[in-house]
């Protein structure tokens, strides 16, 4: 039934494409897009929101059965936090229960949102246990904190995390020294590197207004206090891609900054910021969808963002990235 309603989806879009490509894009479906000399690719969402809700579940199951059945098999797929709705038990089951009988890509990595931290006794403890459970139920990957680093391919991925209950991070003086020390461990491979943190740095992609709130301060909707740090840190480095959510956005290319206000992929040559658009719910900015996010396809001069609906399946070329390396 899933296979059947995505394609209905599909060809819906690809229809509505034909006629009114100015608004909605140009879309195809084919998932041969990889080229054979491809060094890493890997999809990722952000914001999936989940609740006890049925429903949730299935939409998140429409993005998995499609990246399960791409041509060329991702090396990972990440996911940047807010995974649930309220960090409650029964909702991390259901995120669980979403990703039984699928296998959308070899590895999964998974980070923290700030919804992840509000359990149902509002207690951070709680909720940071909660996380590192089902990090392993879900991905298999045993985590002694709720941030951690990886290696897929011989490139590394750096995940950060809160460590309080609050809308903005807290990153202590301890995760920023380990920050420090995996940022320059990595660089000695000469490869690029990927941060995943589920808030963005302080007034990128048009930060705060896109935040979208009344009476907001100059770091409303960013990582918060630590932003300057960790924005330091990663910016001593090349070829460094920090990937985010959070804040809700669609995709919104450069010819659409002015219009939109934001970008989705901030770029100074060699730090490269990405926000992904909310997975669950309808974007209320720039291209207005769910069930989106990026492809990223590294090569070794290169690094290509493809924009996709994994729910419906088909690919939003308008909103491709193409990323040279230094």
């Amino acid at each position: 039934m899933i296979t059947f309603i995505r394609k209905l989806v599909a060809i819906i879009l690809s229809a509505l494409s034909i006629c009114f490509s100015p608004i909605f894009g140009d879309f195809t479906a084919d998932t041969t897009v990889q080229k054979d000399n491809c060094k890493l690719n890997f999809a990722a969402i952000s914001d999936i929101h989940m609740t006890e809700e049925t429903a949730r579940r299935d939409m998140l199951r429409f993005g998995l059965e499609d990246m399960q059945s791409f041509s060329d098999e991702l090396d990972a797929l990440l996911l940047a936090g807010d995974l649930t709705d309220h960090g409650e038990e029964s909702e991390w089951e259901m995120l669980k229960e979403a990703f039984s009988g699928y296998t959308p890509a070899k590895n999964l990595i998974i980070a923290q949102g700030n919804h992840d931290t509000w359990t149902e006794d509002d207690k951070y403890d709680l909720a940071r246990t909660y996380f590192i459970k089902y990090n392993k139920d879900i991905s298999g990957r045993e985590i002694e904190n709720e941030y951690y680093s990886t290696e897929i391919n011989g490139y590394t991925f750096i995940v950060l995390a809160s460590e309080t209950d609050r809308t903005s991070a807290y990153i202590s003086d301890a995760q920023l020294s380990w920050l420090s020390a995996e940022m320059a461990k990595a660089a000695e491979k000469d490869l690029p590197i990927f941060v995943v943190c589920h808030w963005p740095i302080n007034q990128t992609h048009g930060l705060p207004e896109t935040w979208g709130e009344d009476d907001m301060e100059p770091d409303d909707g960013g990582i918060g206090d630590q932003s300057a740090k960790v924005e330091e840190i990663l910016k001593s480095y090349e070829n460094v891609f920090m990937i985010t959510g959070h804040i809700h956005s669609g995709f919104s290319n450069d010819s659409q900054k002015n219009t939109n206000g934001y970008v989705s992929v901030e770029s100074d040559g060699s730090f490269h910021s990405v926000n992904l658009p909310s997975y669950m719910y309808l974007t209320i900015r720039g291209r207005i969808a769910n069930g989106t996010g990026f492809t990223f396809e590294v090569y070794e001069n290169e690094v290509i963002l493809r924009a996709r609906s994994f729910s419906a399946g088909v690919w939003y070329t308008d909103y491709n990235w193409t990323i040279e390396l230094v």
